[in-house]
């Protein structure tokens, strides 16, 4: 009886043991993220615990921002992640900026000036572009 006990444990002990095939398998790791926005930027703050500055990669491609990560311990993958957000047109994508502390990285989006409004003077006299016209319509080479 004793020795089935023993084989039951070691057969125990043998599912818990990781195959060579289970240590190389990482683990997809989805962080947690807010979002605050003022009228001049957005903050985006995500919890990345236990990745590293060089672990982590941000990219703007047009519209869309893209955060990865990748969490590696001797030379093995232990989880990684990928978030993409839409960002508002508003946003200035060459300034974005982004720093990591304390397991959050945080990353500011610059939201980029709105033009104002501007009151545009009628003239009388033909200047600048309607002069130009004028001379190009008097030279015949219009429709060419």
């Amino acid at each position: 009886m004793n020795s089935n006990f023993f084989e039951e444990m070691d057969r125990i002990f043998e599912s818990f043991a990781a195959t060579p095939d289970q240590e190389k398998r990482e683990q997809l790791f989805t962080p947690a993220c807010e979002v605050a926005e003022s009228a001049e930027h957005y903050l985006l703050s995500m919890d990345v615990p236990g990745f590293k500055k060089e672990g982590i990669k941000i990219e703007v491609n047009g519209k869309l921002l893209t955060i990865s990560g990748e969490r590696k311990r001797d030379e093995k993958v232990l989880s990684t992640f990928t978030r993409s957000f839409t960002v508002p047109d508003t946003v200035d994508g060459s300034k974005v900026e982004a720093h990591h502390e304390d397991g959050v990285l945080s990353i500011y989006l610059p939201k980029a000036p709105i033009a104002k409004a501007q009151k545009i003077e009628i003239q009388t006299q033909k200047g600048g572009f309607f002069e130009k016209l004028n001379a190009t319509q008097g030279t015949g080479t219009e429709g060419n």
